[in-house]
């Protein structure tokens, strides 16, 4: 949102919300609180409601605390019910105003930044199982995608029942994105080659 050259990139966009494997509108939101940024997260936030689609929003890494309530200011503004937005990359600062403002709640789990297993256990402990959700990432730092195995085994430790952890880290991602009327859990069938002995779907 920052680069004017990449401005016409949300023009684009609507071409790609219609395809079926699309769940949500996201990742979207603050890096720097730009204006810019505004005007992009605006216009994706309509997109997300004209489509019909819940919306996942990134929350700044810095001045979390003010991006995060401004974010939900925008929400709010954009009138997208806030059971239909997930609010991610929260902490111990954050969490709070995202629980009380009605959206879902998303943690991301790093090796050595955001969040960690056992700091995610102490959220889970005050604020409950409900609207929470824990992804990890294989990006463009030091990542851990097995984070999440890492926050389950923590949670059982500190007393968690099997049910909890099938909560966070299944039941809660399938009800948020379920929202779409497009999440299709069904495997698909075996197939043989397609194309010239390629079998990678297209589409």
């Amino acid at each position: 949102a920052n680069d004017p050259r990449c401005a016409e990139v949300l023009d684009e966009l609507p071409r790609y919300l219609l395809k079926d494997s699309v769940v949500a509108v996201g990742e979207v939101g603050y890096d720097s609180m730009t204006a810019e940024e505004e005007r992009a997260f605006e216009a994706q936030l309509a997109l997300a409601r004209e489509n019909d689609l819940p919306v996942l929003v990134h929350t700044p890494h810095r001045d979390k605390a003010a991006g995060t309530r401004r974010t939900l200011h925008v929400v709010r503004d954009a009138g997208i019910p806030p059971e239909r937005v997930l609010i991610d990359h929260l902490n111990e600062l954050t969490v709070g105003m995202v629980a009380d403002s009605g959206c879902w709640m998303g943690f991301s789990i790093y090796p050595d930044t955001k969040m960690d297993p056992d700091r995610m256990v102490a959220v889970l402990k005050e604020y409950g199982t409900d609207r929470m959700l824990v992804n990890s990432a294989a990006d463009w730092g030091r990542s851990d995608p097995l984070k999440t195995r890492e926050v389950a085994d923590a949670m059982l430790a500190a007393g968690f029942r099997e049910d909890d952890v099938d909560q966070v880290l299944w039941l809660n991602p399938v009800a948020f994105y379920g929202q779409s009327g497009r999440l299709d859990l069904e495997p698909e069938p075996q197939a043989g080659p397609d194309h010239a002995g390629n079998t990678i779907k297209r589409g």
